[in-house]
């Protein structure tokens, strides 16, 4: 065997023990970037007495390893370990978890979007909630004027977002 093949089965026998559901944060982000990530977004959004649409962001955590600090709509990758043909999993890591339970209407789904982010390609599963009360987390931001510190890629969410909410029946 060579030193390719030698280092491949290595690397077979160490995916082997892992068990589906989060990886290691090493790990994730080099499978990250040779495949194609499910992940799914909710974009928190209100109406203003004035009309005006605001989107909820939250900051990601200061050691993040590739989006330090910045502002984001709250998502969660899809895991092997979800419960199949449903993703009540990954909405409740996002309504109960990063949300902090929001008091909020039901998650309606906009689309599919697969895009290229820093840690690579993702299949995103874009969804907005209408906020109905004060929430624990974040902070809202007129969709006019949304801050700098916003990773770029969430721009596009929120779009898609707010068109939908906009449009609905």
């Amino acid at each position: 065997m060579n030193k390719s093949e030698d280092n491949t089965q290595t690397l077979v026998k160490y995916l082997k023990q892992l068990e589906p559901g989060k990886l290691p944060l090493p790990i994730f982000l080099e499978i990250a970037k040779l495949t194609v990530t499910p992940i799914l977004e909710i974009v928190p959004l209100r109406k203003t007495k004035t009309g005006e649409v605001e989107v909820l962001l939250i900051n990601r955590e200061d050691n993040d390893p590739i989006w330090a600090g910045m502002l984001h709509t709250p998502g969660t990758v899809i895991r092997a370990s979800d419960t199949e043909g449903s993703y009540e999993d990954a909405l409740n890591r996002i309504l109960k978890g990063e949300l902090k339970g929001t008091p909020c209407d039901k998650p309606v789904f906009v689309k599919n979007l697969l895009h290229k982010v820093k840690r690579g390609m993702e299949s995103s599963l874009i969804y907005w909630v209408e906020v109905i009360g004060e929430p624990p987390v974040g902070k809202f931001y007129s969709f006019s004027h949304l801050p700098d510190n916003l990773i770029d890629t969430q721009r596009e969410f929120i779009k898609i977002a707010i068109e939908h909410f906009l449009n609905r029946k």
